[in-house]
């Protein structure tokens, strides 16, 4: 698959999961079952925990992009893709899901994550080959944020380490982005209408129009960008950046609506999307305060020695 296809989907979802899923490892108590997390420990897991997801995100790329439908959608709205443009065959993405499905299942295996990979790819057929991608718009809205939920679950497990696992609060934390997500991906939507309509398939900016799909986005933003701080009984000042982001990302859904701007906000949702994922680590920054105590006394001992 082309490395153009696979670009956007990379900077806008596995990045931001992996990070996630960093986050949430180094608050330790907060969402995991581990009392004190190391830093560098930790962060040695986050390639990991990124190449669980961009293995899992090819596989659901490879099976979304090869139907006939999916072709001619990606004729008005991704000619550059692989398949539109020809520089693949139908056969050789069917032999790659052949080959791709079963590695896959076996790296969760080893990392430990095999359970939300047989569901995440139960949720793939559904919303892939059983076209559900092309029900009501809040049905593809679940599957898409079912699968957010899952592929976010499975990260943190890899960053969080065989020796521990994600607490009651972090299971909580992973059903609310869920439902984030199903409130408001569908900003994704707004750029690719057009190819929607030629399709048939009944998404959001479709069935709603295009003034009522931006305020269902920009209320939710705001509403979630108050609620998730809420949720970890952080301090006014936690509320700054997944406000002030919120508003940015909700004002130019309502006030920019041409398919240059919508793109942008589009990743600008996604940045957003960030700023939520870094709360539970403001809950429990002793992580870096522990780090930095480290870093110092180590700098000592060499300054001793050297002395």
């Amino acid at each position: 698959m082309s490395i153009i296809t696979f670009s956007n989907d990379f900077l806008t979802f596995a990045i931001p999961t992996a990070l996630f899923a960093a986050f949430g490892a180094l608050s330790g108590p907060v969402l995991t079952t581990n009392p004190s997390p190391e830093l560098v420990a930790t962060l040695l897991r986050l390639p990991s925990a990124l190449l669980v997801v961009w293995a899992k995100l090819l596989i659901f790329d490879i099976s979304n992009q090869r139907s006939p439908s999916a072709v001619e959608e990606d004729k008005i709205n991704k000619p550059h893709r692989p398949l539109p443009s020809g520089r693949i065959s139908m056969e050789t993405t069917r032999r790659l899901l052949l080959s791709g499905i079963p590695l896959v299942l076996l790296l969760s295996w080893a990392y430990g994550c095999w359970q939300e990979t047989l569901l995440l790819f139960t949720a793939i057929w559904m919303y892939n080959d059983l076209q559900g991608c092309d029900e009501q718009w809040y049905l593809r809205n679940l599957f898409i944020a079912v699968g957010y939920g899952l592929y976010s679950s499975a990260a943190l497990r890899v960053m969080t380490g065989p020796e521990h696992t994600i607490n009651e609060k972090g299971m909580q934390w992973i059903g609310i982005i869920t439902l984030v997500m199903f409130i408001t991906q569908h900003i994704c939507d707004i750029k690719d209408a057009e190819g929607d309509k030629a399709r048939g398939r009944k998404s959001a900016p479709i069935v709603l129009g295009d003034a009522l799909v931006r305020w269902s986005v920009a209320i939710p933003i705001i509403a979630c960008s108050i609620g998730c701080p809420l949720f970890f009984s952080l301090g006014p000042l936690s509320y700054l950046s997944t406000i002030s982001m919120g508003l940015l990302v909700a004002g130019r859904t309502l006030a920019y609506r041409d398919l240059k701007a919508d793109k942008l906000t589009w990743k600008l949702w996604a940045l957003w999307t960030c700023c939520l994922f870094t709360l539970p680590l403001l809950r429990n920054p002793d992580v870096f305060v522990k780090a930095w105590q480290s870093l110092a006394s180590r700098s000592r001992e060499e300054g001793c020695i050297t002395a």
